[in-house]
């Protein structure tokens, strides 16, 4: 892993589930996927603490700390940490693992619903995604690899990049970066450095890796920069995880970047005029964009405009329909809005997309249970209890579906039913 600390502050920790972040994280690996886990579905999530930090599951999720996203000299580096994730995955590194983080992570994941429901009850304050948030507070164990699996990480990283015409310089950078901060921390040890070692023959490989790449490598760091924003990435990271004030205060300029910023500081605040305003003129500027529009769905939801908020996340999910978070957001306002049987069909869409996440699956039980189809209702249910993970939960949800099932057949819920119990029985 890039990091790694063993145990978390007492401090909740958020974790943030955005789409523009996830799709900025998915741009940069994609030249790398040919070399790493070219099959294997990865997803990335964002968690709202200041250490430089990052780390993989064995469920194939990358999470990165926005500390470290702030800290970042450019895209180059964010895919440095991202090309060392994947060749972690690669590698087989967390299967070699005797470390069961992923069963701590996953259940905070289980908490990160997007509160939609919570703005058609009239909480605007807890609806809006840009404060999305399960609390990660109760992982305990993070994966410590060993410095030769950090070693075959790096080389399979380095080679990767180079393989997709990029320099590992962005690597060398943040290295370099995590070396400067440890020098500046005299308390404690930064988290990164107390399961992870950095010894300094590690910065010296990669640096001569990059001393002996040809001139056309070199010139490939333009790739990361260019393939996309990162100063509007950073921005919107800070936006999703510092004070909106610190964000006022740094983004005080006229340019669309810092109009985003803006926006993004006043929905959490509440002050939508405010929001709008800032974010009216970009808006008009670039009006395909997905993210401000997204942003637009989001004030819609704080004020509680259900409809309008309906219209705009289903023509971002019809324009974008692996786009997870916007297809979840779709499925919760049809929800809200007694439209079940569409509801259905888009949170079956994003657990296909992303079976590991509890909160779709409980969404899809709360939509069966309206449509009377209960013995559907408690399997979905068991499904999000089983990956949040709560075994007990699962197995009594279960048990109430096959009560059903004994008075109402159903052969497709009845498979599901003796794939839920075979999961089950294995955890015993």
């Amino acid at each position: 892993m890039w990091a790694a600390a063993p145990v978390l502050a007492p401090h909740a920790q958020q974790l943030v589930l955005d789409e523009e972040f996830a799709q900025a994280a998915q741009t940069l690996a994609a030249p790398l996927r040919a070399s790493l886990t070219p099959q294997t579905r990865v997803h990335y999530v964002l968690v709202n603490d200041p250490a430089i930090n990052a780390f993989v599951t064995s469920e194939n999720i990358i999470f990165i700390h926005s500390g470290l996203v702030q800290k970042a000299k450019n895209a180059a580096a964010l895919q440095g940490v991202i090309a060392h994730e994947l060749a972690h995955i690669a590698s087989n590194h967390l299967l070699q693992q005797e470390v069961h983080a992923k069963q701590a992570m996953l259940g905070a994941l289980a908490g990160a619903a997007l509160g939609i429901g919570a703005a058609a009850a009239g909480a605007p304050q807890a609806a809006t995604a840009l404060m999305v948030g399960g609390q990660a507070g109760a992982i305990q164990t993070m994966l410590s690899h060993t410095r030769t699996q950090e070693a075959e990480a790096d080389s399979r990283a380095i080679a990767a990049l180079h393989k997709a015409g990029l320099s590992a310089q962005g690597m060398v950078d943040m290295f370099t970066t995590l070396r400067t901060e440890s020098q500046l921390s005299y308390d404690a040890p930064p988290p990164w450095l107390v399961t992870h070692p950095l010894p300094p023959e590690r910065l010296s490989s990669l640096t001569r890796a990059t001393q002996s790449e040809s001139a056309q490598l070199t010139s490939g760091l333009a790739k990361a920069e260019s393939s996309i924003n990162f100063p509007r990435l950073q921005a919107k990271v800070m936006a999703l995880t510092a004070s909106p004030g610190a964000v006022l205060r740094k983004y005080n300029a006229f340019d669309s970047v810092s109009r985003y910023a803006r926006a993004l500081a006043y929905t959490r605040q509440g002050k939508l005029d405010f929001a709008e305003s800032n974010l009216a003129p970009i808006l008009k500027e670039n009006p395909t964009d997905p993210f401000y529009r997204e942003l637009t769905g989001q004030i819609a939801l704080q004020r509680g405009d259900l409809p309008a908020a309906y219209a705009i996340y289903k023509a971002l999910a019809t324009e974008f329909p692996d786009h997870i978070m916007f297809r979840y957001q779709l499925a919760e306002i049809l929800r809200n809005q007694d439209g079940f049987p569409d509801a259905i069909a888009h949170y079956q869409a994003v657990t296909r997309m992303w079976p590991e996440w509890a909160e779709p699956w409980l969404g899809l039980g709360l939509c069966y249970g309206k449509m009377g189809r209960l013995a559907e209702s408690h399997l979905a249910r068991a499904q999000g209890f089983l990956v949040a993970p709560n075994p007990e939960a699962a197995r009594q949800s279960l048990a109430l579906a096959q009560q059903y099932l004994r008075t109402t057949p159903n052969p497709d819920a009845e498979q599901w039913a003796t794939a839920l119990q075979t999961r089950l029985d294995n955890l015993k």
